[in-house]
């Protein structure tokens, strides 16, 4: 008998379950009323979603558990929805894109065999917006897509959302036509998006500080910031750092999506992080982000439904730790709750007290889950190392640091 299939976050279609899949094949026919109308046509004003949050269907549980989702993660998709209700994407649709060094998942014909392929940056970003827009649809959550430049009107409105309308599907179906049909063009105006999306915020505030709520901007770029005339200046860079900076302050979290191995663009965000007060995480791709979670957190498989969570906007403090430094152990209690489920963590022991005990009911439910393609080992392998959390957590230093 073979071994059976072991279920990814892929970047390909989720079966449908609350919305009806669409893969489209040529340009729709898109509904004007759905185009940009404001700032040359770059941009029309989004609102908070008035629906209320309903709880997730069993058919959801399911089809997030297909994509690699254990219970505890979609339980915390849910959470993350509600504090964040919207979710803002800037897409780099600039001539750049064009450039070869990006990577893009491939199914197999066993789909526990994953394959990392290279391809344009561009490929890696459809294939990344094709799937968050496909998540939003499935959960229902507010999300906005907005092109750098103009994609032009056969391919589809420069900007388009999901859940935003009561036609999911149809939303849906604009997304992905669009994104599918775009070519990648002009230059980088990241600046500009950056103002219009601050003055959006600014007219949610009043609602989002009585909801207590937050937005999450996300960036999703090969480069950095260029004029209208694709020029690379100091005077650009700071009227970007100003623009980021005008963010600070305001109820969001900002993350930064590269599709690139420029390093001097990885080091020119990660530098940027550092100059600014304002809550933002600078993500690279699977691998890389999976390799330095490992050099921290060896017990941990990193795998992509957690950097999937990470692109989509999802915020909690033990997420940003992973990359930082090894969890305590009341830490690592709390994200094995995350991980896992409330459900299956009650009765737990507490690993400061009891820490065998802990350690054999960690091992019992990660047992019972799928297992995860491990970006680091090349191999399908448990969530959680149980043999590697002994030895970093049972002996030596980690015992006596908390």
């Amino acid at each position: 008998m073979g071994e059976p299939a072991i279920p990814v976050a892929y970047g390909v279609p989720i079966a449908a379950t609350a919305y009806d899949n669409v893969t489209p094949t040529a340009p729709l026919a898109t509904d004007l009323r759905t185009a940009t109308t404001m700032n040359g046509g770059r941009s029309s004003r989004v609102l908070l979603p008035t629906r209320p949050i309903e709880p997730l269907s069993e058919s959801v549980f399911q089809t997030l558990a297909e994509q690699g989702f254990t219970r505890g993660l979609a339980e915390a998709l849910l959470k993350n929805k509600i504090a964040f209700p919207l979710k803002i994407w800037i897409v780099d649709n600039s001539g750049s894109m064009n450039h070869h060094d990006g990577h893009r998942f491939i199914e197999t014909k066993r789909r526990e065999d994953i394959r990392l392929v290279e391809c344009s940056r561009w490929a890696e970003m459809q294939q990344t917006v094709d799937y968050h827009a496909q998540m939003a649809a499935l959960l229902q959550s507010p999300t906005v897509f907005r092109l750098l430049n103009d994609p032009g009107r056969l391919c589809g409105p420069q900007q388009f959302s999901i859940a935003e309308s009561d036609d999911v599907s149809h939303d849906l179906a604009v997304a992905q036509s669009t994104i599918l049909n775009t070519s990648p063009s002009g230059v980088t105006p990241l600046t500009e998006h950056l103002q219009e999306i601050r003055q959006n915020i600014q007219d949610l505030l009043p609602q989002l500080r009585q909801d207590g709520s937050k937005v999450v901007v996300v960036i999703a770029t090969d480069g950095t910031p260029t004029d209208s005339q694709g020029r690379q200046s100091a005077t650009t860079e700071q009227e970007f750092v100003a623009a980021l900076k005008g963010l600070e302050g305001l109820p969001v979290w900002v993350v930064v999506r590269l599709c690139t191995d420029d390093e001097a663009v990885v080091k020119y965000w990660n530098d940027l992080d550092g100059q600014l007060e304002l809550s933002l995480e600078v993500l690279d791709d699977f691998v890389s982000e999976a390799e330095e979670v490992h050099e921290h957190n060896k017990w941990l498989n990193y795998g992509l439904p957690l950097h999937r969570m990470r692109e989509m906007g999802f915020h909690h403090r033990l997420f940003d730790l992973l990359d930082e430094r090894p969890l305590s152990k009341d830490e690592l209690r709390d994200f094995c709750r995350i991980l896992l489920g409330d459900g299956k963590m009650d009765g737990v022991p507490d690993p400061q007290a009891h820490w065998d005990d802990f350690v054999a009911a960690i091992s019992a439910i990660v047992q019972k889950e799928s297992k995860q393609w491990n970006p680091v080992t090349k191999r399908v392998e448990p969530w959680i190392d149980i043999k590697r959390l002994k030895r970093d957590y049972g002996k030596g230093l980690l015992r006596y640091l908390w």
